[in-house]
């Protein structure tokens, strides 16, 4: 098994050149880093991945905390992660919150990843609430959040403007003539959910045609809160010829249950989802959607994140602009001419 003096001999540099280019800690030349690479590859070498832990401190792990496994958001969200931290050499423990109540029961899975010694801990959650986050971040500096606006954590809070993607909505149904809409929200405590709603509400009040309260349901940005919410919607008295859903998994469900009970889409009522997950196009009809840029804000997240914990310079930027992405499951509605 090749050692590293073996590589050092090889790449004809020193011992030392070659620990600065495998730990990633000092500088190193980029031709001696090209002929360092050409020897580790000609010479099939692996670091000792525990000595080097040891002599940098580093575990060369970074936690990922996200509040659930369901549906293709978060998995987007992990895909991208994992393809940043491998261009790096880098790896992620994940932890997620599903069955967190409380922000005490949220912190214990964060601090679960912390005991894992973790470089850094990337997080996604728009429950834990501000000031949890900035006592988190003072004891545990090397931690950044995604889709989280935080004042407390400049530098550190990667988001999307949901205010102007509830907007975006409202101009979208507006602009094919409805009128009576009806929506479905996630849960109003999570600032994502609440920003996309108040965004909507407010612009189509500024158009003139306010949402009816008996037209809004709260949900939650999941199959089951779907469910839930389209069938409350169903079962009342309320008259919509459009829904605008809070994410894409809601719509689904929505779509589902109107054509169900024998309500055409678009022709009868359109539905339009938010955040453009994968499956969106392949829905019948496709799915109209707000696209919300989840892959390039996670990337940019995860960046910042390797750049902090390990003295990398890689490009990034915090605040991201969703844009609307029409498909065939929004029309104008029958009446309109």
């Amino acid at each position: 098994m090749a050692t590293l003096k073996d590589v050092a001999r090889l790449a004809g540099v020193g011992s030392g050149t070659v620990s600065r280019y495998v730990s990633g800690n000092g500088s190193v030349s980029p031709k001696s880093a090209e002929k360092i690479a050409r020897a580790i590859t000609q010479l099939k070498y692996r670091p000792n991945s525990i000595a080097r832990s040891l002599s940098s401190r580093r575990s060369d792990l970074l936690g990922v905390w996200v509040p659930s496994l369901e549906g293709p958001y978060y998995q987007m969200m992990i895909r991208a992660i994992e393809l940043e931290l491998r261009q790096q050499g880098k790896h992620m423990i994940l932890a997620n919150a599903e069955d967190a109540q409380t922000d005490e029961d949220r912190l214990g899975h964060i601090d679960y990843l912390i005991n894992r010694d973790c470089d850094g801990i990337l997080m996604s959650g728009s429950r834990l609430g501000e000031f949890k986050l900035a006592s988190l971040s003072e004891r545990y500096p090397n931690l950044v959040c995604i889709n989280r606006e935080v004042e407390a954590l400049p530098g550190r809070a990667f988001s999307i403007d949901h205010d102007l993607g509830g907007r975006l909505a409202a101009r979208h149904l507006h602009g094919l003539g409805h009128r009576k809409i009806a929506v479905i929200t996630g849960r109003l405590s999570a600032q994502d959910a609440k920003q996309r709603h108040g965004g909507f509400v407010d612009e189509m009040a500024r158009l003139g045609d306010p949402v009816a309260p008996e037209r809004i349901i709260e949900g939650a940005f999941s199959y089951a809160g779907g469910e839930r919410a389209a069938d409350m919607l169903l079962r009342s008295s309320a008259k919509f010829t459009a829904v605008f859903c809070g994410n894409d998994k809601v719509a689904m469900v929505v779509a589902s249950r109107l054509q169900a009970s024998g309500v055409s889409v678009p022709d009868e009522v359109s539905v339009l989802g938010y955040d453009n997950v994968d499956f969106a196009e392949y829905m019948v009809p496709a799915l109209s959607t707000i696209h919300a840029p989840i892959v390039e804000m996670t990337q940019s997240a995860c960046r910042q994140l390797l750049n902090l914990t390990y003295g990398l310079d890689l490009p990034f930027r915090e605040r991201f602009e969703p844009a609307l992405c029409a498909r065939k499951s929004t029309a104008p509605p029958p009446s309109a001419p």
